[in-house]
Parts: C-alpha cells; structure tokens; sequence
C-alpha cells in the first residue's frame, strides 16, 4: 500500500477552512497514542477502522467534514477503555455498547475542536433500521460520519491478537448487514472501492495514519498550550515511564516544529547526560547507551546547575563552543531546559532543528520549561506508583510476593494455549506446626519460622529460570515454576524441605505438586489439584489412611450389623 490517506480533490472551500484544528489534532493524537500504550490490538484495529473510512468517505462523495470526523471517530471509538480500563472482549464483533459510546462521546466533546468527532463515537451503534442506540435514530438521520464508522468497524471486526482480519468473512458479514444495520448507499460505495483499489492490509503503523492527519489541518505550528493538553491526556493514561516520555517527546516535537527532541537524565557525579527517549531519528527512539559530557554538548554544565539556554548559528557567536558544536551536528538552533524535582536536578529536555527547519527561539525556550514541568510531574507520579505497586505486591514480612502476584502470574500462564503451559509445576506449601509455636512461644517466634521458610523456599527455586516464591496467607506458600516444571518440581520441592529443617529442631514443610496438564484448564483447578496432593502427603507423613482407602459408611453400616 503506497499511502494510508487518500489523496481525494478538495473543493477551494475546503482546502481553504480545513476541518480539523490543532488543538484538536494534538488531542486525537494524544488519545490515540495513550490508547496504544493501553491496548495495542485497540490501536491497531483504530488505525484499520481510520484507513478504510477514509476510502469509503472518498469513494462516496462525502463532504470533508464528515470524511474527517468519521476519521477521528474511528481513531477514539474504543477510547471509552481508557475511562473504564476495561477491554472489549470478542474475537468476531465487539458486542454493541451505546453505554460506553456516550461515556466515550462525552469525554471527546469536552476537548476543543472534536464535537464532530464525538457526534461520530456516540452514534456508531446506531443501526439503518431504527434498532440501535443510544437514540434508534433511523436511516439518513444517523451522521454520516457515524455511518462511515459502523461500516468500517463492521469490515474490520475483533480480530485475534497479532492476527489480520479476514477480510472475505468480513465483506460477507458487512453484506449480511446491508439495510438492517448499515446504510446500503455507503456498502455499495465501500465494495467497488475494494474492488479496484489498493488490497486491504491488516498492518497499519499508528503513527503513519495519525499523521496523515495533517492534511486536514492548518500549517502554523501548534501553540504551546495545545501541546500541553495533549501531553497532560496522555500522560494520565500511559502505563509506564518509558511511554510517558515517548508522549512527551513526540508532542513536544510537534509543538516546537523541532527535528529531534531529547529526554535525558542527569547523572551529577559523572557530570554527563544519558539520553532516555530520542524522537526525530528512525531506529533511535530508547537509544541505550547515549551519553553526553560539556565537551560534545555544550551548556551541559549550565543545565546541571538549574539553567536552560536557546542558540542558534544565526544569532550566537562564530567562536562560541556552542555554535561550533551546532556547525558540527549539522544543526541551526537547540533549546534545552533542566527537569528539576524538587530541589535537585533530575534531568533534560532537548530540542534542536536542522539548517533548513525555522529557528528555536525564546518563546520555544518558554514552551520547553513548561514540557519539563509536565515531565518532573510524570516522574514524580510514576515514582510514587512505582513505590505503591511495590507495597501491594509484596508481602511485609517475608519480601516475597503475595497472592495478587500468584493470580497474576497464573492468569497470565492460563492466557497460552494448553501446549504451551503443560511443563508449568505449581508446588503448594505450608509450615507445619505454626499454630503450636506460636501459642508456645509467641508469634514473633512463628514470624522467625515463616522468614526462614520463605528463604528456603527461595533459595530451592532460585536457580530454576522462571520461577516465582509467594506467600499466600498465613503459613501457606506457593511456587510457580513457569518452565521446567516436569523436571524441577520435586527437586526444588524436596530441596526446600531439606534447607528449612536444617534452619532448626523439628522444622518441616508440607508440600504438593501440580502440574498444569490439558485437563487442568483454569488457575483454581491448579491450585486445587496442588492442595489436594499436599493434604495427601501430610495424612501420609501422619501415618492416616488416604481418604479413598476408608470404608463407606454403608460399608461401616454393614459390618456394625454383622457384629
């Protein structure tokens, strides 16, 4: 496929207001990309919906107006996720939810410029014969930018993960659907575009689609407060650090019409920068190893001391080192600021342009300060998220992690197919005699036991790749051995109850094995089936008869007769 947009004629009319404003732009571009970071396959099936609603809108004559919110429709139809965090499931068609199209309507009709966009969103359940919602509008009063959306969704369905739609059950489903759901004119339009256009893909880049926005926007660069907007929408979505700074970097970029944007950390005992996201150069995006002293980056010093610049090699002097630096890079201006948290300086921000790209000047040295801010503020959250996370994933007394860990390493392992967790081991422990030790010699002497049962535990699974030590409640604990498990799990088993009794007289562990075969299909059956073998050992350790092995009472009913 040559290009993601078509390049359809504009009437003078339109070419001269286009449609889309930058504010709106950065927006869509802000929510899209915090919708990837959430959900890639939902960013993926947003980049199809927006590529073949632009076809369609072409193909049937739509004004440039409905062909753009339809667009940015398609982009944010499933934005609704970022508000619930809940993920549409399916692997056909996403069940029709007017309750979240509104949710997600009114969260885009708050955002300056996209009350079309929003119009398309909340009217994409609507059907051709009056059946949908939220409003069963019918026919031609449903927007057209909405009609372009449900066809466009329709065609590209709820494909599985990692896979491309099947786009000929896909066709055959949008026929099915012609005059009840969908507006005929627009599937008769639809067809004899895929007929003799480009062939569909199932692989779009995001980013290619988001800026084929661009045509529809006016040229001037976007004002700092719009870049700002968008950054702070992201930010609050995006799930790690590294996508927060990836969002920053590249509406930055597009804010300052800069060529390369850089966040860096400051490491003040070497006195050099080490660069964390680069955007502006293809492949170079988390450069790993990129370090800058004063003597390649002049101003370095300037910044570890609290103070931004701007230069450039129009205005600052030939002899400086700054400008002889920007001779040497190829550059005509950069701009950079400090990222203060606190009362120290934790890291950059970087702009630069090249020799035919405008000029950074001191209203961009303005906008930096203020993307710093929205960084020193991103780190400081993700810090102390980080902190939080690390508290409700641990257990205090023993550091290892605890039964959210434990459901969340087994419903990912339960998320593969059956082949591909059959040599996964799940071993179910428990301290024997805690309730005894602790009524004898106090609790703080039963902690002592668990801490040294977790270390044993520990220690035993350590050197298995893959595997992961929880205490669960009280005295239980539980490894996970995500590989190997065939193998290992009576060695690491048997070398844990060997390391916890030379801890001290009479110590024990009970343990039972598991192991994740086709019969066992959930993560409660795998616990369950470990339990049961661990009560089996411990009746056998006891000297007690196994269960199965005692009489029925009828049997014990029969015998008392007989006596």
């Amino acid at each position: 496929m040559e290009q993601l947009f078509t390049d359809a004629p504009e009437r003078a009319s339109d070419a001269a207001n286009r449609p889309l404003d930058r504010s709106a732009r950065a927006s869509v571009t802000a929510l899209a990309q915090a919708l990837d970071v959430f959900d890639p396959s939902a960013a993926r099936r947003a980049a199809l919906r927006a590529h073949l609603v632009d076809r369609i809108a072409v193909a049937a004559g739509s004004p440039i107006q409905d062909r753009v919110d339809a667009i940015t429709g398609a982009l944010l139809a499933e934005i609704g996720i970022l508000l619930t965090h809940v993920r549409p499931v399916g692997t056909v068609d996403i069940v029709p939810d007017p309750a979240s199209a509104v949710l997600s309507s009114n969260m885009l009709k708050s955002l300056p410029g996209l009350g079309g966009c929003a119009n398309a969103v909340r009217h994409q359940y609507e059907r051709w014969d009056g059946s949908g919602g939220p409003h069963a509008l019918r026919g031609p009063d449903i927007p057209l930018s909405a009609r372009l959306l449900s066809l466009a969704a329709t065609l590209v369905g709820h494909p599985s993960a990692g896979a491309a739609p099947n786009w000929t059950a896909r066709r055959r489903r949008v026929d099915e659907l012609l005059g009840t759901a969908l507006d005929p004119d627009l599937g008769a339009a639809a067809a004899l575009e895929l007929e003799s256009g480009d062939p569909l893909t199932g692989e779009l880049d995001l980013g290619e689609v988001l800026g084929g926005l661009d045509r529809f926007v006016p040229t001037e660069r976007n004002s700092p407060v719009e870049a700002l907007v968008s950054i702070g929408a992201a930010i609050r979505a995006a799930d790690n650090m590294t996508d927060v700074l990836t969002v920053i970097a590249d509406q930055a970029k597009r804010a300052l019409s800069a060529s390369f944007i850089s966040i860096g950390r400051l490491d003040h005992e070497e006195r050099s920068l080490d660069i964390l996201v680069n955007t502006g150069t293809a492949g170079e995006r988390f450069p790993g190893d990129e370090s800058h002293r004063e003597d390649d980056r002049p101003g370095l010093e300037r910044l570890l001391g609290g103070q931004g610049f701007v230069r450039s090699t129009d205005e600052s002097r030939a002899d400086d080192p700054g400008t002889i630096s920007l001779h040497r890079r190829g550059l005509r201006s950069e701009a950079a600021w400090p990222i203060i948290i606190g009362d120290s300086v934790w890291g950059v921000v970087w702009a630069t342009t090249v020799a035919d790209v405008g000029l950074l000047d001191h209203d961009d040295l303005s906008t930096l300060r203020l993307v710093a801010t929205h960084v020193a503020a991103a780190v400081s959250q993700a810090e102390r998220i980080a902190e939080f996370e690390e508290l409700a994933l641990r257990d205090p007394l023993t550091g290892l992690g605890n039964r959210r860990v434990l459901e969340q390493q087994l419903a990912q392992i339960f998320g593969r197919s059956p082949i591909d967790r059959q040599d996964v081991a799940l071993i179910m422990c428990d301290v024997d005699g805690l309730k005894a030790v602790n009524d004898t010699d106090g609790h703080a002497a039963g902690d002592d036991l668990l801490v040294h049962a977790a270390r044993s535990l520990a220690t035993a699974a350590g050197p298995v790749e893959g595997s992961t030590v929880c205490r669960i409640g009280g005295d239980e604990f539980c490894v996970i051995l995500d590989g190997g498990g065939m193998l290992s799990a009576e060695p690491v088993a048997q070398g844990a109850q060997e390391l916890f009794a030379a801890t001290g007289p009479g110590r024990s562990l009970s343990c039972g094995i598991a192991f994740a075969t086709h019969d066992i299909s959930s993560p409660g059956q795998l616990l369950r089936a470990a339990d049961e073998t661990q009560y089996e050992e411990k009746r056998r350790r006891k000297g007690l008869p196994r269960p199965e092995d005692l009489p029925s009472m009828a049997e014990r009913r029969r015998a008392r007769r007989g006596a």
